[in-house]
């Protein structure tokens, strides 16, 4: 699919329990983020899942915001969807899981404030599309090693297409809300007539 097919199979602009979704402007090119940056710095699992998809040909990416955060605040989450062709979505999903095993744990030095480890895995995601995976993410300070934020993104398969789902660092079960929206994101890349990303003017 091109970008401009991508955008419309978008999750909808009106998701459950009151969530909505915007189409951000789109992207200078797919997996863009992840070009020059040094290896293994990656601040999450979004992050790397689109270093795994620099071969994609288009993509197009929404926010998604609504419910309550454990500390009364709005949650927010994206989605990317990323096309290619031929076997390049297969290839990107093997370039992710090899990703997340080099990268499995990032130190920085305690002299260096905040110092920081980041620890990075891939796992076995639901079973939807022809493939999944999540890529768990989480990070701990060491000034406060109790702190514990988690950076989830969960990455399906459907064709020659990946579904990204991610959110910013969050408590694990706001992680888990944000992702239960991939059943309808792959129902939108499946569906003939998604239902609009925007609202009609």
């Amino acid at each position: 699919m091109s970008a401009a097919e991508l955008r419309t199979h978008l999750l909808p602009a009106v998701l459950p329990k009151g969530w909505t979704s915007q189409a951000d402007p789109a992207h200078p090119g797919p997996g863009s983020a992840a070009i020059g940056e040094p290896r293994c710095a990656f601040p999450g699992g979004g992050d790397v899942a689109d270093a795994g998809a620099t071969d994609a040909v288009a993509s197009a990416t929404a926010s998604f915001s609504g419910g309550h955060s454990a500390g009364g605040g709005v949650m927010a989450g994206a989605e990317t969807l990323y096309s290619f062709s031929g076997d390049g979505a297969a290839r990107a999903m093997r370039r992710i899981r090899q990703l997340a095993a080099e990268c499995a744990k990032v130190v920085t030095p305690a002299s260096d404030p905040p110092g920081f480890t980041e620890r990075i895995a891939a796992v076995s995601g639901p079973r939807l599309g022809d493939d999944s995976i999540r890529v768990r993410a989480t990070t701990t300070w060491s000034d406060h090693p109790r702190d514990v934020q988690h950076d989830d993104a969960l990455v399906v398969r459907e064709g020659n297409t990946l579904i990204v789902l991610w959110c910013s660092p969050t408590p694990q079960a706001e992680v888990d809300t944000v992702l239960s929206f991939m059943p309808e994101a792959v129902a939108q890349v499946r569906s003939r007539h998604p239902a609009p990303v925007e609202p009609a003017p």
